[in-house]
C-alpha cells in the first residue's frame, strides 16, 4: 500500500500550497442549516502520518446513516471517493480500483494507510462529543465554545470558528490519534 500513500503525499503536497486562496473564494458559501444528521462539507485537508504527509480538498456529504466522501488532488482531479452506509464501506481510487471493508475507519487505514473516523467525526466537525463513549477531557474556551475534546484515544482542537448562517461552527481543527495528525480547513457548509 506505501504507493498509493506516495502518490498521495506528492499530489496533495501541491494542492496545499494553494488552500489560501481557495478558502477566500470558498468562504461564506451556506445554504440551508446543516446539522450533524445531515449535512455537506467543502473543505481542505492536511494529513502527517509515519513520515509521510498528505494535503488536499475534501467533499463530504452526510446524510440518513451514510457518507460520500471525495478527496481531490492538485488542480481539482479526484484521487478517491469512499461511501459508507449500513452494508459497509467502500473506496473507488481514480485509477479504477475498488476496495471494500467493513466500516470507513479500517477501509481508510488499509487503503490510505491512516484512519479515518467518519462516526465520530460527524460530531466532533460540529464542536460535540460523539454520543457512543464520553468523552476523556472537554474544554472550553473564554468564548463559552469547545477547544479541546479528547474521545476514544482521539485528541480534537478547535482552532477557530465562523458564522456558517445564524450558527457558530468549527471552521479548523487538528486531529491526533497514535502518531496522525490531520487538519481539516472548513471552507463550506450546505444542508443537502
Amino acid at each position: 500500500m506505501r504507493p498509493i500513500r506516495t502518490a498521495w503525499a506528492v499530489a496533495l503536497a501541491v494542492a496545499l500550497l494553494s488552500s489560501c486562496s481557495w478558502l477566500t473564494r470558498q468562504e461564506g458559501a451556506v445554504t440551508g442549516r446543516p446539522t450533524a444528521d445531515r449535512f455537506e462539507l467543502n473543505g481542505r485537508v492536511a494529513v502527517r502520518y509515519d513520515g509521510d504527509g498528505y494535503s488536499g480538498s475534501l467533499r463530504w456529504r452526510h446524510a440518513d446513516q451514510s457518507d460520500r466522501l471525495e478527496l481531490y488532488g492538485p488542480a481539482g482531479l479526484l484521487y478517491a471517493r469512499l461511501s459508507r452506509d449500513a452494508a459497509g464501506a467502500a473506496m473507488e481510487m481514480s485509477d479504477g480500483r475498488r476496495f471494500q471493508e467493513a466500516d470507513a475507519g479500517a477501509l481508510s487505514r488499509t487503503v490510505l494507510g491512516w484512519e479515518l473516523p467518519l462516526q465520530q467525526l460527524r460530531h466532533w466537525v460540529f464542536a460535540r462529543p460523539a454520543p457512543d463513549s464520553a468523552p476523556t477531557r472537554f474544554e472550553l474556551d473564554s468564548d463559552g465554545r469547545p477547544k479541546l475534546l479528547e474521545q476514544d484515544g482521539w485528541k480534537v482542537s478547535y482552532l477557530a470558528y465562523s458564522m456558517v448562517g445564524p450558527d457558530v461552527l468549527p471552521a479548523r481543527m487538528d486531529l491526533e490519534y497514535e502518531g496522525l495528525k490531520v487538519r481539516l480547513i472548513v471552507a463550506s457548509w450546505n444542508d443537502p
